[in-house]
């Protein structure tokens, strides 16, 4: 049997497993409690750990599996929030530069709302998270092309639903650069 050092995996990965449940789910509080059944499920299933992929993608695997459990049963119908990313100190933005973000924060959250479960996935994990297309892919269970895809696909709806600002259109052309790189 390989030794894993859980703990040091938990300091390393627990941000990034709250990060993306959060953008799963609208509680903090649910954000929380299923971020602790992961490191549940981590421990009871280290020893089937084989180290094929990096001990990131597993854990955030297990993550993604464990949010469509939580869904499956609360039969809730899937939500999307930002309200736990990482925000700006605001005496560092002006009152109207703090509305305006808070504006877009709301129109990106409408809009991925509105995308399918899987787009909204590889939306976050590549570009919200910024993981890579192949960790992206192993997360995901999917081959890199159907990431890149599928990742192409979500960025062009969004772009639709959130029309011509900077910011969004820095996202697609970033997507588009990636789809195209491979």
């Amino acid at each position: 049997m390989v030794e894993h050092d859980l703990d040091e995996w938990y300091r390393l990965y627990h941000r990034d497993v709250f990060t993306y449940i959060g953008f799963q789910v609208k509680s903090r509080q649910d954000a929380e409690d299923i971020a602790q059944e992961v490191f549940v499920r981590v421990l009871l299933g280290v020893d089937r750990f084989q180290g094929l992929a990096s001990p990131k993608t597993w854990i955030l695997t297990i993550a993604r599996r464990t949010v469509v459990d939580w869904y499956r049963k609360k039969k809730f119908k899937n939500l999307f929030s930002l309200s736990h990313a990482e925000e700006v100190p605001s005496d560092e933005l002006s009152a109207y530069e703090t509305v305006e973000r808070h504006a877009k924060e709301a129109a990106l959250r409408d809009a991925l709302r509105g995308l399918k479960q899987d787009m909204r996935d590889v939306v976050v994990l590549r570009m919200m998270q910024e993981f890579s297309t192949e960790e992206t892919a192993q997360i995901l269970g999917w081959t890199s092309a159907k990431t890149r895809t599928t990742l192409h696909r979500a960025m062009k709806k969004l772009q639709q639903h959130l029309g011509e600002d900077p910011l969004f259109d820095e996202w697609a052309h970033a997507a588009e650069e990636g789809a195209r790189a491979r």
